[in-house]
C-alpha cells in the first residue's frame, strides 16, 4: 500500500512579515503621540485579560452574552457606559467607529432621501450612503487655507443648506475635526430639531470630551441624535473598538440601531475588543482615570505654554476667541516654515524617534494621549524647542513661511455625476491616470489617516484629482 503523499509547505508560507513588522516597530520605542491613545501600555489597574490574550479570546458562550442581541453581560455593560457617558443607549462597535456612522445612515435616512453632509466627512459616511441608498447633498464647512486646515461648521452655513434643501432628512457632520476643531452642536442641534433634520455627529477623536469639564462640551449632551466614539483613539481601548451613543431625546428608534448594526457587524465579535471596551469605560469612570484625564490635560497645558513661549519659527496652531471653547486642546498641530509635513514629521521621528499622528503639506499633527508619561511630554517639548532654534541659528525669518497650494479636489465641492451607490454597481474598468480626466470614479479614493476621501464614486474626475490617484490608475464607471 502506497503511502499517503505529504503536502510540502513552501518556505515562503512560513514567513511572517506583519508580525515581523511589528516588532521592529516596537524596538524602536518611539515616544506615541498617535492612535491608540494606550500608547502601547495598559492603563487598567486588573491587567489579567491582557497579559494572556489567548485564553480569553472567547466567543458567544454559556455566560458571555451575545452582541446582536444582548440580555445578559453585554447588556448590562452597555447601560453602564450609557450611565458614564450621560446617554440613553449605548452600544459597542467592534468593526471601529465606521461601523456606527454606516448603521447610523440605515436609521436617519430612507433610500433616495437627501443627507446635508460637510466635505470633510469620514469615508465610512460614504460608505453609509452606497449602503443605504441615501442621496448626498455636499456642502463646504469653513476652512483655514493658511493651516491647510478643515474648520468648524458654522450655523450659517447649516441655515443656507436648510433653505436650499428644505427635503433633507439629516445631517451627518465631524465634530471635533481631525485636528481638534469643534463645532458649535448645540445651536445646530436646535435648527435641525427645528426643521425635523436627524442630526448624527461623529465624534469620533472627542471621546473624553463627556468625562472633563475642561474639555468642550459634547455632542452627547448638546442634542445630537447619534454619537460616535472611537475610544481607541482617546479612552485607551484596543484598536478597532468604538461606542455609538444614542442620546436623551434621540429621535432614533433603539431596536432600528440594533438591528442596523447587526445588518453590518462581525457575527463573531472580539470579546477582547468589547473586553478593552468595558475596561477602558471602567478605567476613565474611575477616581484614577479621572485623575489621568486631568493629568494629561495639564501636561498639554504646560507644554502648550512652553511652546508658546519658545517658538518662533515653527507655528502651533491654537484657535482665537470663541472658537477655542470648541477646540481639543489635546491636538498638537505644528508648520514647519521651511518643509512640508511630510518631509518635517519623517525627519523628526527618524532622528528623536517621535512618532506623529499624520502629516500633510500644510503640518504634522502629534495627539498628546493617556499612555504617554512626563518623560514623553517632556522629550516633545525639548525636540520642538531644539528644532525652532536651529532654524534661528540658521537665521531664517518668520516671513519665510512656507505657502502651499492646497489641491482644489480635497477643498472644493464634489461634481457628482452619479449617486456614490448608482456608481458603485455600475459596470467598470480601471484605467491609466492619463485616460482619467473627466470620467465618473467608480472607487473611493483616500488617504488615511484621516479617511477624508479625495474623490469618490459617482464624482467626475477633475485635473486636480490627478496627481492624488495611485501610480497604479483607478476604477471608473465603464461608458454606454
Amino acid at each position: 500500500m502506497q503511502p499517503a503523499p505529504t503536502k510540502k509547505v513552501e518556505t515562503h508560507q512560513l514567513e511572517t512579515p506583519l508580525v515581523d513588522a511589528l516588532k521592529t516597530y516596537d524596538r524602536h520605542d518611539r515616544r506615541r503621540f498617535h492612535v491608540p491613545a494606550h500608547a502601547g501600555q495598559c492603563l487598567y489597574e486588573d491587567s489579567t485579560v491582557w497579559n494572556h490574550p489567548f485564553r480569553y479570546d472567547l466567543t458567544e458562550l454559556d455566560g458571555l452574552d451575545v452582541l446582536s442581541e444582548p440580555d445578559g453581560v453585554i447588556l448590562e455593560t452597555q447601560q453602564r457606559m450609557a450611565s458614564l457617558f450621560g446617554v440613553a443607549h449605548s452600544f459597542m462597535l467592534i468593526n471601529g467607529a465606521s461601523v456606527g456612522l454606516m448603521a447610523a445612515m440605515l436609521c436617519v435616512a430612507q433610500p433616495g432621501a437627501k443627507v446635508l453632509i460637510p466635505r470633510n466627512a469620514h469615508r465610512a459616511v460614504l460608505s453609509g450612503l452606497i449602503v443605504s441608498g441615501a442621496q448626498p447633498v455636499w456642502f463646504l464647512p469653513s476652512h483655514l487655507p493658511d493651516w491647510d486646515l478643515w474648520g468648524p461648521l458654522t450655523v450659517a452655513q447649516v441655515q443656507v443648506q436648510f433653505q436650499q434643501h428644505p427635503d433633507a432628512q439629516a445631517l451627518f457632520l465631524t465634530s471635533p475635526t481631525y485636528e481638534g476643531l469643534g463645532s458649535n452642536i448645540q445651536a445646530i442641534a436646535n435648527l435641525c430639531k427645528a426643521h425635523g433634520v436627524a442630526l448624527v455627529v461623529d465624534e469620533a477623536h472627542g471621546s473624553l470630551w463627556p468625562l472633563s469639564d475642561q474639555l468642550p462640551a459634547s455632542a452627547c449632551h448638546s442634542g445630537a441624535d447619534v454619537v460616535i466614539h472611537s475610544l481607541h483613539k482617546s479612552g485607551g481601548s484596543l484598536t478597532q473598538s468604538a461606542l455609538a451613543h444614542l442620546p436623551q431625546g434621540s429621535c432614533v428608534d433603539p431596536t432600528l440601531f440594533q438591528q442596523a448594526l447587526n445588518t453590518l457587524q462581525s457575527t463573531s465579535p472580539s470579546y477582547l475588543l468589547m473586553a478593552s471596551l468595558d475596561a477602558a469605560c471602567g478605567f476613565l469612570g474611575s477616581t484614577a482615570g479621572q485623575a489621568r484625564i486631568e493629568w494629561l490635560l495639564s501636561q498639554v497645558h504646560t507644554v502648550r505654554s512652553a511652546l508658546h513661549a519658545n517658538l518662533s519659527q515653527i507655528r502651533l496652531y491654537q484657535p482665537q476667541r470663541t472658537a477655542a471653547q470648541f477646540w481639543d486642546p489635546c491636538k498638537f498641530y505644528l508648520s514647519h516654515p521651511l518643509e512640508t509635513g511630510e518631509d518635517w514629521g519623517a525627519h523628526v521621528e527618524e532622528a528623536h524617534q517621535l512618532a506623529y499622528e499624520s502629516a500633510k503639506p500644510g503640518g504634522v499633527l502629534y495627539l498628546a494621549n493617556l499612555g504617554l508619561t512626563e518623560a514623553d511630554f517632556e522629550a516633545f517639548q525639548t525636540i520642538v524647542v531644539a528644532e525652532d532654534e536651529a532654524l534661528r541659528a540658521a537665521e531664517r525669518s518668520p516671513s519665510a513661511h512656507r505657502k502651499e497650494a492646497v489641491d482644489c479636489a480635497e477643498i472644493c465641492l464634489p461634481q457628482m455625476a452619479l449617486s456614490p451607490r448608482e456608481a458603485f454597481f455600475r459596470k467598470g474598468h480601471k484605467v491609466s491616470i492619463a485616460s482619467a480626466l473627466n470620467r465618473i470614479a467608480k472607487e473611493t479614493v483616500v488617504h488615511c489617516p484621516p479617511g477624508i476621501p479625495v474623490l469618490m464614486p459617482g464624482e467626475r474626475i477633475q485635473a486636480a484629482h490627478l496627481p492624488l490617484l495611485p501610480e497604479s490608475g483607478v476604477w471608473v464607471v465603464a461608458e454606454p
